[in-house]
């Protein structure tokens, strides 16, 4: 992957006006994962959702394969009420608020994707990151082989150690790890909706609002190529790498990404990060 250039000269949008912050979090996440975020904040309004089938949501109940736009068609009622913001979204979230800013970008002021997991992007990109697709498909596909409880302890283990660097998964708790497996199947659906995700690169090039992504430098590589892939088409986007982090990194580096946001929402100095 490239060098991104100097963060600090694109990080703020333009003339940007005080709106609320919208929250998406990622796969086997929930709201919850922003709270340090939205104190850090304040006063500035906020709102975390929890996307279906996490936290207190419950899961899309629809008959055939699902897709990112029925994810999009049951928060946008959140987003209206905020009239228009500030959109913050992790992983599979960013994917989410990839395909509301392209339907609906009026609602959306800004974006700031954290390692969006937009898989459709790879297919654009070519044989050389072909090896990295293979990775994460074979991540996806061990979810559709679910033949009971060990096949689901499997391809958790796998799904977490790919996102959170080897042996996250033998680290945990044992009654951790059984939480983790019985959402086997949501994440079966989270990779449906972005395997299935038919998201021209037109329709890219059209992204209305300004776009930061963030990446940390350790991620995987399909992650990596993903960021890159869209800060090459979208028209209004940067991206900037946190040293040291990987794909959890607004677990792993929070006051970095704070930092980050603060910045970008006018909330701090431009100074406060060159200082980083």
């Amino acid at each position: 992957m490239t060098t991104p250039p100097d963060p600090v000269l694109d990080l703020r949008p333009a003339s940007a006006p005080a709106l609320p912050v919208l929250f998406l979090h990622g796969s086997l996440s929930s709201r919850r994962m922003w709270a340090a975020y939205q104190a850090a904040l304040a006063p500035r309004v906020s709102r975390a959702i929890d996307l279906p089938g996490y936290g207190e949501a419950p899961a899309l109940t629809e008959v055939g394969p699902c897709r990112l736009t029925e994810v999009v068609r049951i928060i946008r009622p959140a987003l209206s009420a905020l009239t228009t913001a500030h959109v913050v979204a992790h992983s599979f979230g960013g994917a989410v608020a990839l395909r509301l800013a392209i339907e609906s970008p009026s609602l959306v002021r800004t974006l700031t994707l954290i390692e969006p997991t937009c898989l459709f992007l790879l297919r654009h990109m070519g044989p050389q990151v072909s090896d990295a697709l293979a990775g994460i498909e074979r991540i996806g596909q061990a979810f559709l082989r679910p033949d009971g409880g060990e096949q689901q302890r499997c391809a958790m283990a796998r799904f977490v150690d790919y996102w959170n660097g080897h042996g996250a998964w033998a680290a945990l708790p044992p009654e951790r790890q059984q939480a983790l497996a019985l959402k086997s199947d949501q994440v079966r659906r989270d990779f449906e909706m972005l395997s299935g995700e038919r998201l021209p690169l037109a329709a890219l090039r059209r992204l209305a609002p300004p776009t930061l992504i963030v990446t940390g430098t350790t991620s995987p590589a399909a992650a990596l190529c993903m960021a890159d892939g869209l800060r090459r088409a979208a028209p209004r986007a940067s991206l900037i790498a946190v040293p040291g982090a990987g794909h959890m990194l607004p677990m792993t580096h929070a006051p970095e990404l704070i930092r980050i946001l603060r910045v970008r929402l006018e909330l701090d100095d431009r100074s406060d990060l060159m200082a980083a």
